[in-house]
């Protein structure tokens, strides 16, 4: 992971923002090349403990299939169109869940997110069949759910399977587009054009879901200025709820790695601030350093609330859970990636589910963690509530710097990033990484996986 080294820290800060120093992406806290191998009766005394507590749940499946592996891609995802492993992986995602029903039924749902890998290559039946399985094991009724998603590539669907969604309870689709330039859909791997692929944004758009939201990626190999502002004035001619930009992560083990491209890209920070300022030109409003959304439908809930220390329940091969009282991740490679399939499969048989490692939490690094994820907008108040402590006192030096520099505005109620704060959050929330997290990320090798 690429991180910032703050050692003296006014003095890194400047240099950081002078230097327009970028980082990647901060999704979550801790990063998971921070996690490691727990005994076994102790992350299963901590799940216990997280899910024993009352605050509504955001339920994580993961499908790993895809048809091709992307050059930028890191994630955990497998080259498949088996129809019948489909069906086995649901099946066995329905065991696992099995494992923690007990601590759950009839506990509020919030969200339900179908990620990926590309899981639109489920067909409706199939994801019906998911979703419904859940709910009969967790009790809960998917209509009253605020949000039902799930992630979308643009070559996988039809008009007739995006209804299907629809129809049995989806509200939300999540449509990987990363550009319109057709040179840099084929650099990356993809097998349709600009054309197709902004035809099933307008097929996800008609066919009637509360919100649909793009993903586009500033920073991929070959893109220029001018075809990152095509990209993002061509999806706002579309009008989509939600529109996120995000920065390119460079990883070992990755398509762009075996070509030559890993190095820190050039002009990030220009490509971002045009993306907010055409975004917020169109109606947009900014949510975070790396979404806008427009309208009551707009925005990305179990993001806001993982965010806001809410409990995700990660199923599936290469999910992750972020509980109370731990992280927890059932593997990953993007060397070997059908081998951690096989592995998944094997222990959801043999001991009812998929862990392998993860990252237990104390009262120190949910401190750090909500401050990291909540920078953009921290509630105080509801956050000392929940923690017994506010973030603020605790880090009041670090915040003090922020605001002399006009990153941060700082009252009794909040914390709030500035314009130029959110556009340096990656950056900013480098300082509050505990030294066991730093030192775990240090070490870290990315020669297994």
């Amino acid at each position: 992971m690429r991180t910032v080294l703050f050692t003296d820290f006014e003095t890194d800060l400047d240099r950081s923002l002078s230097e327009e120093v970028t980082a990647d992406y901060v999704y979550m806290y801790p990063p998971r090349q921070a996690y490691a191998p727990v005994a076994s009766a102790t992350m299963e005394t901590a799940i216990d403990s997280s899910l024993a507590r009352s605050d509504p749940l955001n339920l994580y499946v993961h499908v790993p299939f895809c048809r091709q592996i992307c050059s930028f891609c890191n994630l955990y995802a497998v080259v498949s169109r088996d129809q019948d492993l489909f069906e086995r992986y649901v099946d066995a995602v329905l065991r696992e869940t099995d494992w923690y029903a007990p601590h759950l039924a009839g506990r509020q749902v919030d969200t339900v997110y179908i990620g990926g890998g590309t899981p639109s290559q489920l067909s409706a039946r199939l994801l019906d069949r998911l979703i419904g399985g859940l709910e009969r094991r967790l009790r809960f009724d998917r209509t009253a759910v605020p949000e039902v998603a799930i992630e979308v590539a643009p070559d996988t669907v039809t008009a007739e399977k995006l209804t299907g969604y629809q129809a049995i309870g989806v509200t939300r689709v999540n449509l990987g587009l990363q550009t319109t330039d057709d040179l840099e859909l084929g650099s990356i791997g993809r097998r349709h054009d600009a054309t197709d692929a902004c035809a099933a944004i307008e097929l996800a758009l008609a066919c009637g879901f509360e919100n649909v939201c793009v993903d586009l990626i500033y920073g991929l190999q070959g893109q220029t200025p001018a075809s990152w502002r095509a990209s993002v004035q061509t999806v706002i001619g579309m009008g989509p709820p939600t529109v996120c930009a995000y920065p390119l992560t460079l990883r070992p083990a990755t398509g762009y790695a075996a070509r030559g491209y890993h190095t820190a890209v050039p002009g990030q920070y220009a490509k971002y601030d045009y993306a907010d300022a055409a975004l917020r030109h169109a109606g947009y409003r900014q949510e975070t350093h790396v979404r806008w959304a427009r309208g009551e439908s707009g925005g990305y809930l179990q993001k806001q609330n993982h965010w806001t220390m809410g409990c995700v329940l990660g199923l599936g091969a290469g999910a992750r859970g972020y509980l109370w009282d731990c992280d927890y991740r059932n593997g990953y490679s993007a060397r070997h990636r059908m081998p951690v399939l096989r592995e998944w499969f094997q222990r959801v048989e043999q001991d009812g589910h998929g862990r392998v490692d993860g990252f237990l939490m104390d009262d120190e690094e949910r401190l750090r963690k909500a401050l990291i994820l909540g920078l953009q907008q921290l509630d105080r108040t509801a956050t000392t509530t929940l923690l017994d402590r506010d973030p603020a006192e605790r880090f009041a030096p670090e915040l003090g710097a922020y605001v002399q520099r006009r990153l941060v505005t700082l009252t009794d109620e909040a914390v709030s990033l500035t314009p130029t704060g959110t556009r340096h959050r990656d950056v900013l929330v480098q300082p509050f990484f505990s030294s066991r997290v730093r030192e775990a990320l240090t070490a870290y090798g990315y020669d297994h996986g």
